[in-house]
């Protein structure tokens, strides 16, 4: 099995995990508008729990949010970094993606997930997936709307697919929940709120991960106003 660094930044929570030898080794903080401090540290830690250093690793994954803007950056440009001096590659996982991915890879195949976290200036990020076989299936894939429109677009989904939501997670979960998605105060009651590099590792243990280069990796922002060039486009101008 390979080793995989995986980093997170994205949200109020900066997470580092490993998986080496069947093994996951994490490091995870709440700790907002520290992680530039903390991530580095969050490696190292890791590493040497694991009796390993950076030049073990065999490729690197990151969050790519949706999510704050500074830690989206922080954890894409901390991987581009290592993966650039390591000569290794690098690979991006939704964050809303990592918010359900452990519970729901734990779930029946058929199980839905939804991942909702708070966008500020009245939208929420969401995304709908579907436990599979073979993974997790996106049914609505990563987008920024106002809660009542996600309510929405989830009572159609949920309808045709004639299920109910088995696992949710996320800081907007809330949001929807007052703009009449009906959810039981057991659901709203113990929600995970914040994505985890170790979700990282999970799913590449059941879907294998898009390698690229690390001057190709990008971040996933949702919002079109954000401008986002690569290391390659960046160094033409």
């Amino acid at each position: 099995m390979p080793t995989i660094l995986a980093i997170d930044t994205a949200t109020e929570q900066c997470s580092v995990a490993l998986g080496h030898d069947g093994k996951v080794y994490l490091q995870a903080e709440v700790a907002p508008q520290k992680h530039a401090n903390l991530v580095l540290a969050q490696i190292d830690a890791v590493l040497e729990e694991a009796g390993l250093t950076r030049a073990d690793i065999d490729a690197i994954g990151y969050g790519a949010g949706p999510g704050s803007f500074t830690g989206v950056r922080i954890a894409l440009a901390t991987a581009q970094a290592l993966g650039l001096g390591l000569e290794k590659k690098v690979f991006a996982v939704s964050d809303l993606k990592l918010l359900v991915a452990q519970p729901l890879l734990a779930a029946a195949p058929g199980t839905l997930g939804l991942a909702c976290t708070d966008a500020r200036m009245g939208e929420v990020y969401y995304a709908l997936f579907a436990r599979t076989e073979q993974g997790l299936e996106t049914v609505i894939a990563e987008q920024v709307v106002k809660p009542e429109a996600a309510v929405t677009a989830l009572t159609a989904a949920l309808a045709a697919h004639g299920k109910s939501l088995g696992v949710l997670a996320g800081t907007g979960i809330a949001l929807l929940s007052a703009q009449g998605l009906p959810l039981t105060e057991e659901q709203l009651a113990d929600l995970t709120l914040y994505p985890r590099a170790d979700s990282i590792i999970a799913l590449t243990q059941v879907e294998t991960p898009t390698l690229v280069d690390p001057a190709d990796a990008e971040p996933l922002y949702c919002r079109n106003e954000v401008t986002w060039k690569k290391l390659s486009e960046q160094k033409a101008h």
